[in-house]
């Protein structure tokens, strides 16, 4: 099986691939050319602070010796090189004989196929040229960086509130941008004072913040940033909400309830906000709860490339959606991994509690992968996965967008019969709740933020924010 490793060497070369180059970066170009040649398994990363969906980091070129094994070939690649693309890295791929380089005039582009065997001893091969004719090849500069700033991101500013601090610092990465500054502070009586430390006159300002646990404090530190950017004449305000607290609460189902997702759409719109976007909203129909535009994006197309690249056998794999009303989620992620579906019938007798009834598929001698979107207690993954077991089901894999884990919830899948609960970090669990389980793999939404802005602020569709993820 054939690998990809792409290299930067120094500081300089970390910088510049991350470039904006055709609405992104000059890594994510080279990754999507790779993307795009089938005999390529993996694709590493090295000497890079960037992390890549899809992609794997790595310190240096001989930690990743021993996990691709010494079969097939090995691609070594600069980011550099804009104008290589997939076409150019399958002729290097194909061309005989132990190494090959890409040459153009006499040079090499920087661009290697070894055979995963003479991977350790790369710098004394001899490599056969493969010439690149009727393009121009060009390695990338700093003068060329100066050239292709993102002109579109000159008004934008990305401010992070207290629970999405990390992801904020991810995105800023990517857009080779400073994040906002901003204060947030507490005073003794409860109260929450937000300060912009930068003018925001004109400017287009993107706030992130999950409404998640504690869930009123992390609301009201969002409104009250609204309100001052609002108040300081910002141009057009764009709220994140990686997690969409009271999402829950979306319709009366006894009498006399409110309908708190409306409550704080209506709160949110008044405090300032011009645009929303949010992920895997628990009931798509929330969108109407708003009069300005709103994106629901979802993370299922991340969840179907971790899950593909496992390389499960599709014909002993099965996509479990654990209740009625997530089966088009489920549906959509079957579809990905090119695997059947199965649905579990059950009823909920009272808040946080499942008992799960029926399975509709089949799931004997399968791989299962449970997907929804919200681990609260755990309560109705952990049911499934019992009913799962019991009707013969192999290894079992969840997959949830949202991982509140509230009432020992990491505990309790610690020791369930899950082998892995994959989430995202939509909401960043404290690292020492995160240590009571060694099953929990995190996946990060910071690019697919970042592609969000960058289409926003460039008026680009913003379906392209799933591009890498085909």
């Amino acid at each position: 099986m054939n690998n990809a490793i792409i290299f930067m060497k120094d500081d300089q070369e970390r910088q510049l691939a991350k470039a904006p180059y055709r609405g992104e970066n000059l890594l994510l170009h080279t990754v999507k050319e790779l993307r795009k040649i089938k005999e390529i398994k993996d694709i590493f990363l090295v000497g890079t602070d960037l992390e890549v969906p899809g992609c794997r980091v790595k310190n240096n070129i001989y930690e990743i010796i021993d996990e691709i094994g010494y079969d097939g070939k090995v691609l070594l690649l600069s980011a550099l090189y804009p104008e290589l693309n997939d076409d150019d890295y399958l002729r290097l791929l194909n061309k005989e004989g132990d190494a090959a380089a890409i040459m153009y005039e006499g040079k090499s582009c920087e661009a290697f196929a070894i055979k995963s065997n003479q991977l350790l001893n790369f710098q004394n091969l001899s490599y056969v040229p493969v010439e690149i004719k009727h393009k121009k090849i060009h390695k990338f500069t700093i003068e060329d960086a100066l050239d292709s700033k993102e002109e579109n991101l000159d008004d934008v500013i990305v401010f992070a509130l207290t629970s999405s601090v990390s992801i904020v610092n991810e995105v800023c990465n990517y857009l080779n941008i400073e994040p906002g500054k901003v204060e947030v502070k507490h005073f003794a009586d409860g109260e929450t004072l937000v300060e912009l430390g930068q003018s925001v006159r004109g400017k287009r300002c993107y706030v992130i913040q999950s409404t998640s646990k504690p869930v009123n404090e992390n609301l009201m530190e969002l409104l009250i940033c609204l309100d001052a950017l609002r108040r300081s004449s910002a141009t057009e305000i764009t709220c994140i909400i990686p997690y969409f607290g009271y999402a829950r609460q979306d319709r009366k189902a006894m009498p006399r309830q409110p309908i708190t997702a409306k409550l704080v759409a209506s709160m949110l719109e008044t405090a300032g906000a011009n645009r929303v976007v949010t992920f895997d909203l628990h009931a798509a129909q929330i969108q109407g709860f708003f009069s300005c535009p709103v994106d629901d994006l979802t993370t299922v197309p991340m969840m179907g490339q971790y899950f593909r690249r496992k390389n499960f056998n599709v014909d002993d794999t099965v996509v479990v959606s654990p209740d009625h009303g997530g089966v088009k989620r489920a549906r959509t992620l079957a579809e990905m991994i090119g695997c059947p579906l199965a649905i579990i019938d059950k009823r909920r007798p009272r808040a946080n509690e499942v008992e799960a009834c029926n399975v509709i598929g089949d799931v004997a001698n399968k791989d299962a992968i449970i997907v929804d979107d919200i681990c609260d207690t755990g309560g109705s993954l952990l049911a499934a996965a019992d009913i799962l077991r019991d009707h013969g089901a192999k290894d079992i894999y969840v997959c949830v967008t949202h991982g509140l884990f509230s009432n020992d919830a990491v505990r309790r899948i610690e020791e369930s019969p899950i082998k892995e609960v994959v989430v995202t970090n939509t909401i960043v669990v404290p690292a020492e709740e995160m240590k009571k389980s060694s099953k929990i793999t995190t996946l990060s939404v910071g690019w697919m933020l970042s592609k969000l802005i960058l289409a926003v602020s460039c008026h680009t569709p913003v379906s392209e924010v799933y591009a890498l993820y085909q």
